[in-house]
């Protein structure tokens, strides 16, 4: 059975980018200017990461990998006076 990993996805307000703020997933650190294109540098770096990282991963070579991504984004909301 492949593991499944796990990456949350936040936004930074200060800078304006999404990035990977907790991963169990060994090496994966990304940011973007959108969700959608963190996901997409997401999905180019996991093949990578894995194949730099094999040593930390099971012996069996999955054809894919579960990545389970979640995100949140605080917003500061005005009240009416």
């Amino acid at each position: 059975m492949v593991r499944t990993y796990h990456a949350a996805m936040s936004w930074d307000e200060e800078v304006g980018v999404w990035y990977v703020s907790d991963t169990d997933f060994p090496g994966l650190v990304a940011e973007a200017g959108t969700q959608l294109e963190l996901v997409c540098k997401i999905h180019q770096l996991v093949p990578e990461l894995f194949e730099a990282n094999r040593h930390l991963f099971d012996k069996a070579i999955p054809e894919t990998i579960p990545l389970q991504l979640t995100s949140s984004r605080l917003e500061a909301i005005k009240l009416v006076d």
